[in-house]
Formats: structure tokens, C-alpha cells, sequence
């Protein structure tokens, strides 16, 4: 009897220490995870445009937030960069709410911009979705934009610049960007999102002789709708591809611009709502004018999910 006492105690002792542990690590998972600490977010950068500058190669990376891009009309400041809004983290998370590191320097006749924002370490990733970067861009300088972010959407509207690269990317959110108001395309455009979706808006583009569009994404649609009703300039080669989801053009043309679509749908169909001055199959149409001095050369493609067509043409 006094063994099985004994037992009995050891178990019980084994229980309560059991017990223990397992408090303990709800009270420090408690600690680290649970938003206890907001703090407020207000930062600011920015770099002025010096005697000489023509041109700007902008770097930016983003770890969390919802990035707005801009152009401005500013003969000053080439770029500026506010991040705002609040960050939320355990109580035993970092001090310092988002890190922003900015490096600007000229070389010759470009200002070079790299900048990163990061988290100040909390454990939870979204407990800070609230950050907000916007980003202010000079139209009188040519501009090569690179943009990534980790987790939120991202925002472009260019308008009157000219453009040498613009490469978009994110890994987790939505990726718009709008092209419109004599915006000037002399290098490769490329918009890409691992999860979640495309859309491209553009609007009588004049496109050098090095414009290019490259639209895609993994998990998600791609959407773009073209309206080129002015002179295009160039041949552009412009695709679209999504690993899994459906695919959206609508494209609108006059003049002496011309395209040629060319679909593939491995698993779903090729829907064409409207071929108005096109001709072909579903899978190759080609407006009524092509070839022309200035053609879109357009191939879309999607593994899982259907490609949607509204395409038309006047003379």
C-alpha cells in the first residue's frame, strides 16, 4: 500500500510539473505573440535632385505594407518616401517599430536610390498591416523603378515621365499599376505576384524601341486593359501568363497600331466577347490592319483557368 502511495505522489508530481511547463509557455507565447504594444509609425526620406541630374534608378524594397507609387511634377526632389501608420508586436518585441534604411548618391548624370523597410522584429507579420509607404516620384527625370513587396498590395500610377525599366513585384497581395497621361516606355515593363493579382492599366503609351510588358503571376488572375488610340511609336512584345488562374484582356485600338493575340489554356477555355476589326481563331486573332508600322505582339497563357478576350480595332 505504501508503494502504491507512493505512485500516486510521483504521478501526481509529474502532473502538477507538467501543468507548470505548460503555463509557463502560454505566458511567454502570451508575450511574444498577443499585440499588446502599438506604436506609432512616421518616417521620412528623401533626396533632392542636384545640378546635372537627368535620371533616377530607384530601388525599393518593402517587408510589410501597402506601398503607393506617384509621379510629381518636382523639379527639387527626385524621390521622397513617407511610411506611416501603426505597429503592433508583443510585449517582449522589438523597440523599434519599422526600420528604414536610405542610401542616395550621383553618378554622372543619375540620382541611385536604394531603400528598404522592415519590421522592427515582430513575430506576427501581419499585426503590423497597417504600415503605409508612399512613394513620391519626379516626372522630369528618366526613371527605372524597381519596387518588391513582401506581404500588401502595390499601387503605381505613372503619368508624364519616361520611363527605362519598371520591374513590380510581391509576394503576398495585389499588384496594380496605370499607365496613362504621355508616359514614355523605353525599357522592359514586368509586373509579377506570387499570390495574388495582376493588373495593368495603360493608355496611349509611347513605347521605345526597348519596350517590353511581362505580366504574370502563380496563384492568382492577370488583368490588363490597352486602349492605344494615339501613334504607339514601337513594336512591343507583351505577354501574360498565370500558373494557376484566369486571364483578362481587353484592348482597344485605332490607327496605325495593330496587335496579334495568340492564347493558350491548358486546363480552361479561350472566351473572346468581342473581336470588333479582328480575325482568326480563338486562340490566334489578329486585328484587321496587322502587320502596321507598330504592332503588339501579344501571347497569353495559363496552365489552370480561361483567358477572356474584348478586342477591337478601327481604322
Amino acid at each position: 500500500m505504501k508503494r502504491l502511495r507512493d505512485d500516486r505522489r510521483g504521478i501526481i508530481g509529474v502532473i502538477l510539473a507538467l501543468i507548470v511547463i505548460l503555463i509557463v509557455i502560454i505566458v511567454v507565447a502570451a508575450l511574444l505573440l498577443i499585440p499588446f504594444r502599438s506604436a506609432p509609425v512616421e518616417e521620412h526620406r528623401e533626396a533632392a535632385i542636384g545640378t546635372g541630374v537627368e535620371a533616377l534608378t530607384l530601388n525599393l524594397n518593402i517587408d510589410v505594407g501597402n506601398v503607393t507609387v506617384r509621379f510629381v511634377d518636382d523639379a527639387n526632389v527626385g524621390v521622397s518616401l513617407d511610411v506611416t501608420g501603426h505597429h503592433r508586436s508583443g510585449l517582449l518585441g522589438s523597440q523599434e517599430p519599422v526600420n528604414v534604411s536610405w542610401n542616395d548618391r550621383t553618378v554622372d548624370d543619375t540620382l541611385i536610390v536604394d531603400a528598404n523597410v522592415t519590421l522592427g522584429g515582430s513575430i506576427i507579420p501581419f499585426f503590423s498591416s497597417d504600415i503605409t509607404c508612399t512613394l513620391l516620384v519626379s516626372n522630369q527625370l528618366r526613371t527605372a523603378l524597381t519596387i518588391s513587396n513582401g506581404v500588401g498590395g502595390l499601387d503605381v500610377k505613372a503619368s508624364g515621365v519616361e520611363l527605362t525599366a519598371m520591374d513590380l513585384s510581391v509576394d503576398t497581395g495585389g499588384l496594380r499599376a496605370t499607365m496613362a497621361d504621355n508616359v514614355t516606355l523605353n525599357g522592359p515593363l514586368s509586373m509579377r505576384a506570387t499570390t495574388g493579382g495582376v493588373d495593368l492599366t495603360w493608355n496611349n503609351v509611347v513605347a521605345g524601341d526597348n519596350a517590353s510588358v511581362a505580366l504574370a503571376t502563380t496563384t492568382g488572375g492577370v488583368r490588363a486593359t490597352v486602349t492605344q488610340t494615339e501613334g504607339l511609336g514601337s513594336n512591343v512584345t507583351f505577354t501574360g501568363e498565370a500558373t494557376t488562374g484566369g486571364i483578362d484582356l481587353t484592348m482597344n485600338l485605332e490607327g496605325n497600331t495593330s496587335a496579334r493575340v495568340t492564347s493558350t489554356a491548358t486546363l480552361g477555355g479561350i472566351s473572346v466577347q468581342d473581336r470588333t476589326g479582328f480575325n482568326g481563331t480563338d486562340g490566334d486573332l489578329r486585328s484587321d490592319n496587322y502587320a502596321s508600322d507598330s504592332n503588339l505582339e501579344t501571347r497569353l497563357s495559363t496552365n489552370t483557368g480561361g483567358v477572356n478576350l474584348r478586342l477591337k480595332y478601327m481604322a
